[in-house]
């Protein structure tokens, strides 16, 4: 990838020859204003417009977690047509939400500054192919990807297990996870940047 951003960088990628590598080295920091809100579920939206009202019936300096377990308790007993109303809210929020990830420029990732709100359009847009799935890092990091666990084990246990069998295995077979791994990352840098660099 230094070869590629050093020697072959045009246009978007050129500029990214003294930007710090802050989750991808394609992106350049700078605002994130364009990126909406993540949606919140039809529950976030009835606390959001009940929050004050509860709060105003209870005593003074009552602990907000005591006024979320009465919202709890009465979006349980809401009737359904009222609740039918925060679903659709959220509804519509989550298509807006999704709709962003489907037309948006991919410039917009050029925009981006914060390194949690990057790494999640990233995965949006991986989500959506758009964008190629970022490969995996090591050759380890393939073999696990590539295992099943066994669903009557903890996530722990199950790792443990991956650990030991990769282990047993021989150099020249993590030889080649590795080269697996290098031509997938060879794969990806070419294809960003293609995309960025039509």
């Amino acid at each position: 990838l230094q070869a590629v951003v050093s020697t072959q960088s045009t246009g978007n990628l050129r500029m990214l020859k003294s930007v710090p590598k802050v989750f991808c080295p394609y992106y350049q920091a700078a605002s994130l204003s364009a990126l909406p809100k993540r949606p919140s579920n039809a529950y976030i939206h009835y606390v959001s417009d009940n929050f004050p009202t509860i709060k105003s019936k209870q005593p003074p300096n009552t602990p907000g977690k005591v006024i979320m377990r009465i919202l709890g308790e009465t979006w349980k007993t809401l009737p359904a047509p009222k609740k039918a109303v925060y679903k659709q809210r959220a509804i519509v929020e989550a298509t807006k939400y999704d709709n962003f990830f489907k037309t948006t420029p991919l410039d917009v990732l050029f925009e981006a500054e914060d390194k949690k709100e990057k790494k999640l359009m990233m995965k949006k847009f991986e989500e959506l192919g758009r964008l190629p799935k970022k490969p995996p890092q090591s050759g380890y990091a393939l073999f696990i990807s590539r295992q099943k666990g066994n669903p009557r084990l903890s996530a722990p246990d199950n790792m443990k297990l991956f650990a030991e069998k990769y282990q047993q295995m021989s150099d020249f077979q993590k030889g080649r996870l590795n080269d697996d791994v290098r031509i997938m990352k060879e794969r990806y840098e070419k294809q960003m940047h293609q995309i960025f660099n039509p």
